[in-house]
């Protein structure tokens, strides 16, 4: 059975069903999982989250209550959770500010790393994976720290840069999602090898084609579709470089329907590997500026990506989805009280917890009237549990639920619209 406590009523032995943050702020790579180490009962505890979920059923529950009489009172009085929350309330502020800090020296450091094998390859020099390995179980490191630090300051490109951050934060977006899939150690970091290394072709790629402002013709476009190509060749002179390195290289600007470069594979013919780089990819580059665009912001990125059919793998991405904490505007959401609601605009100052509009009683099984509710961690927000797969709640109808929505109107059990009081007023 499942219960909603506060972080300083869990114990060792307790499975974490849930915590109540986004996976930006969430301490833990994993989701779900049961609490045995005192160093992670700490790190929890330290961590600012108030609430998390427990299963009884898979874990130790509460401890029983103790009984009423003053000898109970006089061990445990009042103010004493007051004092305790008041003396922890600065430290994940401080914590947050110094692994920031941490996260620009990282990034720096690896920006600069990438700037030099880049360059050496660009000289026609083969790429050393010890200087490679080291650099990612770094940037591994920054993620379990505090995994919104190092996007958030990868995020900040400028054009000079963008090649060497962008394939900084694409080792990153590549190591999340690895965990996010459950996928073994060694392909984790193989994964955040093959983030780092993608882009490594775009060296035999001419400065004035790779940040052309406009539009790019023909002759332009083929020389940039040659860059997985290069890549690949130069890799393949790299000792004790892994075949993920090299497929992620090739292959990462494939599509799910066959219309991608430079070999035009099809779902069935493309690794998970592969469809993880597309997707990590698109999602930095769409997100950050470059010579041609202005960046989209995270929600509107993943609504896109989303809507584009063919292009990548539906599965995939919704873990990708799951993984980063930011949800798609007009994306279903779950929130803590079992209610499901749209995501209706992005939110910048709270990127992880934007406003949704919530019409559906999951517990009940029924629609309610549509409402706004804050999500963010604390008192009077409902916070977002995860993102939901819309058709396989409401099928076909999802479609005009979202734009009966918006428009302000209700819906029924049928998801038809119902008239509004206005409506029957008149």
């Amino acid at each position: 059975m499942l219960h909603r406590i506060a972080v300083t009523d869990v114990r060792l032995g307790m499975y974490i069903s849930s915590v109540d943050c986004s996976w930006f702020n969430n301490p833990f790579w994993r989701s779900r999982f049961l609490l045995r180490e005192p160093a992670d009962l700490e790190r929890l505890r330290q961590s600012g989250i108030a609430m998390v979920t427990i299963d009884d059923a898979r874990g130790i529950g509460l401890a029983p209550a103790p009984e009423a009489g003053p000898a109970a009172a006089a061990a445990a009085p009042a103010a004493a959770p007051l004092v305790v929350e008041r003396r922890a309330a600065g430290r994940p502020r401080r914590r947050r500010m110094d692994e920031m800090e941490r996260a620009r020296e990282t990034v720096a450091r690896s920006r600069a790393a990438v700037e030099r094998m880049f360059g050496e390859a660009r000289l026609g020099h083969a790429v050393q994976m010890t200087a490679v390995v080291p650099l990612v179980d770094e940037i591994a490191a920054s993620i379990e720290r505090d995994r919104s630090a190092i996007l958030n300051v990868t995020r900040l490109k400028n054009k000079n840069e963008y090649t060497y951050l962008h394939s900084v934060a694409v080792c990153a977006l590549m190591i999340n999602l690895a965990r996010q899939l459950g996928l073994p150690e060694y392909e984790v970091q193989q994964a955040g090898v093959a983030g780092l290394l993608h882009d490594i072709g775009k060296m035999a790629t001419p400065i004035e084609v790779l940040e052309k402002p406009g539009r790019l013709d023909d002759a332009e476009r083929r020389i940039i579709e040659d860059h997985p190509s290069a890549g690949y060749r130069l890799l393949s002179d790299s000792a004790d470089i892994s075949a993920i390195a090299l497929d992620v290289c090739l292959h990462h600007h494939e599509r799910m329907d066959g219309r991608g470069y430079p070999d035009g594979l099809t779902g069935d013919q493309l690794s998970i590997h592969a469809r993880m780089g597309a997707i990590c990819d698109v999602y930095d580059a769409i997100t950050s500026c470059r010579p041609y665009k202005q960046p989209w912001s995270p929600a509107m990125a993943l609504q896109k990506m989303l809507s584009w059919e063919g292009h990548f793998d539906p599965r995939i991405l919704a873990a990708f989805v799951a993984g980063i904490g930011i949800f798609p505007i007009d994306g279903l959401v779950r929130l803590h009280s079992n209610r499901l609601g749209i995501v209706l605009h992005a939110d910048d100052d709270r990127p992880t917890a934007p406003p949704v509009r919530i019409f559906y009683d999951v517990m009940t099984s029924s629609f309610l009237p549509a409402r706004d509710v804050a999500t963010h961690n604390g008192e009077g927000g409902d916070p977002i549990i995860r993102a939901e797969h819309a058709e396989g709640w409401f099928g076909d109808s999802w479609p005009g639920i979202v734009a009966d929505l918006h428009a302000g109107r209700a819906v029924d059990g049928r998801g038809v619209i119902a008239p509004s009081a206005a409506e029957r007023a008149a």
